[in-house]
């Protein structure tokens, strides 16, 4: 596999990423269909008042870096917004090591709705190294 094909799939794994944050952050209902993102999970979980808390406040910070997104989402990632493409503008961007803050945000919203409704934490990315050995053997053969 070429550096050109690495790039193309380094690209492809970026906007899928951004487009899945994007997703989490959508609001209860979009264009009549309910989603099931972060919000839903907050609104609908019945949850107890304390446990309702804790989400709201990871939420709010998760909610800040999701903010950045948004218009790249809108412009390139879900649409190809002609103006957008055209101009060549930076559509969204965030501070160095924000998107590693926003993961273990994640992980933590994860874990509590994790424990609260089937019990104990749940890890997300405890095979992504399995993942990336795969890959690399696929790419090196």
């Amino acid at each position: 596999m070429g550096a050109d094909a690495l790039a193309r799939l380094r690209t492809i794994s970026h906007e899928y990423t951004l487009l899945q944050i994007a997703k989490l952050h959508d609001p209860v209902v979009v264009a009549g269909q309910v989603t099931l993102g972060i919000e839903y999970m907050v609104k609908y979980g019945a949850w107890d008042a304390a446990t309702s808390a804790t989400l709201s406040q990871l939420t709010e910070k998760l909610n800040g870096f999701s903010k950045g997104l948004r218009t790249v989402r809108n412009k390139a990632l879900s649409h190809n917004d002609l103006t957008a493409v055209l101009s060549g503008a930076t559509l969204g961007e965030f501070e160095k090591d924000e998107d590693i803050q926003y993961f273990e945000t994640l992980q933590q919203f994860v874990d509590v709705v994790h424990g609260e409704v089937i019990g104990g934490p749940r890890p997300f990315d405890d095979l992504v190294e399995n993942d990336v050995v795969a890959l690399m053997a696929m790419v090196k053969s």
